[in-house]
């Protein structure tokens, strides 16, 4: 019996071991996709975001969810740290942390898109890099490395309080 209960331990053990030193393979897959918010507060974004990760071309995820934007910092007035909650439908989800926005200079060289009726600048042209994902679910939920940019605008004007971004980079999952 002692033998039996020896072998048997010996087994699990080695099914165990077999099991943790397992490794998933990593896949990369070209993102793409857009933001659009509007300005609740002068720290807080609400919206959507429509998000596609492809393989070789071929969509493997692509779906519209919500999305949260909450500014955690500056750097002088030329870098805003923020984070992001996105929840998408099929129960997907992912929250950033430290994404990094700077004035984008690529249009004319000036970053201020728009002034409000007194001449102050109310929007601007912006690029964000989105690097961290520190937790996610489903497809988000073992990500290895995340490089997406956002290029677009934010708005606080009078006339218009919307956001609104293009996605693109690379997300890589285990």
């Amino acid at each position: 019996m002692k033998s039996k209960v020896a072998a048997i331990t010996l087994l699990v053990s080695t099914t165990m071991l077999g099991y943790s030193t397992t490794s998933f393979a990593e896949t990369c897959y070209d993102a793409s996709g857009s933001v659009s918010t509007v300005n609740i507060t002068s720290t807080l974004q609400v919206g959507n975001i429509s998000l596609t990760l492809s393989d070789s071309g071929s969509p493997v995820f692509s779906e519209t969810g919500s999305l949260v934007g909450t500014i955690t910092g500056a750097d002088g007035f030329f870098t805003t740290y923020l984070s992001h909650k996105a929840r998408f439908p099929q129960g997907d989800s992912f929250v950033t942390n430290d994404d990094e926005a700077v004035p984008d200079y690529q249009y004319g060289g000036n970053p201020v898109r728009d002034v409000d009726g007194n001449g102050n600048a109310c929007s601007y042209y912006i690029r964000e890099t989105i690097s961290d994902i520190v937790k996610g679910t489903r497809l988000f939920k073992n990500v290895t490395s995340v490089n997406v940019i956002a290029v677009g605008y934010i708005s606080s004007c009078p006339n218009e309080n919307v956001n609104s971004f293009d996605l693109s980079g690379e997300l890589c999952v285990e």
